[in-house]
């Protein structure tokens, strides 16, 4: 796992979410609130914001199969696409194709990153085994790739910059940048083009396949726990009815779809691990010297199945998120990593999430069509919907 993530950071090694002291601060704190930012203007006046406008599109086309078998991560991957774009970019800032063009190839470079390297350990594993493997040659090809495009994007956006019209996340980090660099500020100099490109490409790669996978994994649990697909339906129609669409105003209302959500992020494990933090100085805990540089593993699948923090772990059920008297609630699940070093996109990853999943239920059962073998459709389940 020291080479997974030595390959993570050769290939991200100044985008924010592997840098380290003064530059990651400062860029996070910025990200943050561009990030939070471009999420409340796609959903800008309630229902008619660009999320909603993408969502109720979904069910447009999931309406228009009538019943047939659809492939739901195909269709939400397309679909994550243009809410990224209009959150993030605007409908100036980037183009679809480009965005779909980079989302491929930012799929293909984590798979071939993560698949082969799980194993490989240390020094000889990274310089003597890994740049054998076609693979690496393929990643590194990929990385050139979406660099380039975005490189291409940036240079286009210098060309037409206005700071008096933001359009996308793109000219707020040359706004940033401008006006540390007027003021004299020496953090200016973490703002460079390099680091905006690293940055852009974990957010399009992860703002994409993360909530389609999510979102999906859910709906599959939907559909293996039929009588929890119930309860979800009842209460959306009890607490939203059917006469309009989901809002994420009604998120705090719908308390059995909230937990739900979080029993099928710990049940799922999309992450089983990953390596997270470096150690920047020795210390001990419980007895173990650990040195200055290590790196810590976030072993998640053994948090999300701890008997000792949930009662039952292989069993799903939601009801233990649900404060009851004389029960305690269970721990929520952390699958996108804790503390400062947490994934940045958490918050609008969860909103499309619940907002996917509410609408989804509240107008089609979900069933699995007949197929020869359930294993085929192990992730890529194709979902038999019925309105």
């Amino acid at each position: 796992m020291y080479f997974l993530r030595d390959c993570l950071v050769l290939l991200f090694e100044t985008g924010v979410a592997f840098i380290n002291g003064e530059a990651w601060k400062v860029q996070r704190k910025f990200f943050i609130q561009v990030l939070k930012e471009r999420g409340s203007i796609s959903m800008k006046n309630d229902i008619a914001g660009a999320l909603y406008d993408s969502i109720k599109s979904t069910i447009d086309d999931l309406k228009a199969k009538k019943g047939e078998p659809v492939n739901l991560v195909e269709l939400l991957t397309h679909k994550c696409n243009t809410n990224l774009r209009v959150s993030m970019f605007g409908e100036t800032g980037i183009s679809e194709e480009q965005l779909q063009k980079m989302v491929e190839l930012y799929g293909e470079e984590v798979a071939s990153t993560t698949a082969m390297n799980v194993l490989l350990i240390g020094k000889i594993a990274k310089y003597l085994i890994f740049p054998l493997k076609p693979e690496y040659y393929k990643t590194l090809k990929n990385q050139k790739k979406l660099k380039s495009m975005l490189f291409g994007v940036i240079n286009e956006h210098k060309a037409t910059y206005d700071e008096e019209n933001m359009r996308d996340v793109i000219d707020e980090y040359f706004k940033e940048r401008d006006t540390r660099r007027s003021k004299g500020d020496p953090t200016a100099e973490y703002f460079t083009d390099e680091s905006l490109v690293e940055s852009l490409i974990l957010f399009v790669g992860d703002g994409v396949l993360s909530i389609a996978a999510f979102a999906s994994s859910m709906l599959t649990h939907l559909i293996d726990n039929p009588e929890e697909q119930e309860k979800v339906y009842k209460e959306i129609v009890e607490v939203i009815g059917l006469d309009r669409q989901p809002s994420i105003e009604d998120k705090s209302n719908l308390t059995y779809l909230n937990a739900f959500i979080q029993e099928s992020l710990r049940a799922t494990n999309m992450f089983p691990f990953f390596p997270s933090l470096q150690c920047t100085k020795e210390t001990t805990l419980n007895g173990y010297r650990i040195p200055k540089g290590a790196i810590t593993l976030v072993n998640f699948y053994s948090i999300h199945n701890d008997p000792e923090v949930y009662e039952e772990p292989k069993k799903f059920n939601p009801s233990r998120y649900i404060q009851t008297a004389g029960k305690q609630r269970a721990e929520l699940p952390v699958p996108f990593g804790v503390g400062k070093r947490a994934c940045l996109g958490e918050s609008f990853t969860m909103m499309q999430i619940f907002l996917f999943v509410a609408t989804i239920v509240q107008n089609f059962r979900l069933t699995l069509p007949e197929v020869s073998s359930r294993t085929s459709l192990h992730f890529e389940k194709l979902l038999q919907i019925h309105v």
